[in-house]
């Protein structure tokens, strides 16, 4: 397994401006991480380089500067909303920098993007009504991401508190794996990313889950809580049971990245120690790792 972590190139200041990709790329490979996670989540985002027909240039300029830093990036994460809102429906603005996204991934150098998929609230009949709905949406963007080298992994959901603890689709790994072997009959670029935050808001044991799933999981995304918000802390600092999951994650074979998604970190952390805090997830990282045995 490789450990890495999200870069996020779209996160901007009041008045629009945003200059410090290079940067970051720089920062994170001073502190020993050479893998990264692309986040794309917010690119839809004004003055965000993916709306300029100079995007795939951006892009090519990221992945100079991280050859020439000794980073790879592993896997992206493209932007998501709720297709299945009948009121809303597919946002077409979105779709495009969707696919920009899936251009960028693979000029990146990354295979795997991730997605989430969509809940059918309006339909009596969740399930069936999110299934057909996922598929046609999911179908298309596949397709796309085959024509260029591109897999999408569909990430493990949970019921949110931010949506009033609403049923969500996929939220139980039937469903997920239900979904991804209906679209992998007829596409081998589709896969799962395995949230271990997200899981633990639904199972107090993962480790059956894992096994269920097996080699459908081909990326992750790292971090923990207490059980109750998807609160994206730091590994140990919430109640994921590592110490079950490590070796389960190595048992079903998996040898993809093992990738940190701890929001905001050290977002308000006095500028003189957040490195201390980096050098710390890296070493936490490393520790979890080890346990994969």
């Amino acid at each position: 397994m490789k450990l890495s972590t999200t870069i996020n190139f779209f996160t901007y200041e009041d008045d629009g401006s945003y200059s410090a990709y290079y940067y970051d790329l720089e920062h994170y490979a001073k502190l020993g991480f050479s893998h990264l996670d692309s986040i794309f989540c917010s690119a839809d985002a004004p003055f965000s380089p993916l709306w300029t027909n100079h995007y795939e240039d951006w892009a090519h300029k990221i992945r100079k500067k991280a050859d020439e830093l000794g980073i790879t990036f592993v896997q992206t994460h493209v932007p998501f909303y709720n297709f299945c809102d009948p009121k809303k429906g597919v946002n077409e603005n979105t779709e495009e920098i969707v696919r920009r996204s899936i251009v960028c991934t693979n000029i990146l150098g990354a295979h795997w993007t991730v997605s989430h998929p969509g809940t059918a609230y309006a339909d009596s009949l969740i399930v069936d009504g999110s299934k057909k709905q996922n598929l046609e949406y999911f179908s298309r963007n596949l397709e796309f991401a085959k024509k260029n080298d591109v897999g999408i992994c569909i990430e493990n959901m949970a019921d949110f508190s931010g949506q009033g603890f609403k049923r969500s689709y996929c939220a139980t790994v039937e469903e997920l794996a239900d979904l991804v072997d209906t679209l992998h009959k007829t596409y081998d670029n589709v896969g799962i990313c395995w949230d271990f935050g997200h899981a633990n808001l639904v199972y107090s044991n993962q480790v059956p889950c894992l096994n269920y799933l097996g080699s459908r999981i081909k990326v992750t995304h790292v971090h923990d809580n207490m059980g109750l918000e998807d609160e994206h802390r730091a590994p140990f600092l919430g109640n994921v049971k590592w110490d079950k999951i490590m070796p389960a994650l190595a048992r079903c074979g998996y040898e993809g990245n093992f990738s940190f998604e701890v929001k905001r970190l050290a977002a308000d952390v006095p500028e003189h120690i957040k490195d201390a805090y980096w050098k710390y997830m890296k070493t936490t990282g490393e520790y979890l790792l080890s346990m994969a045995k």
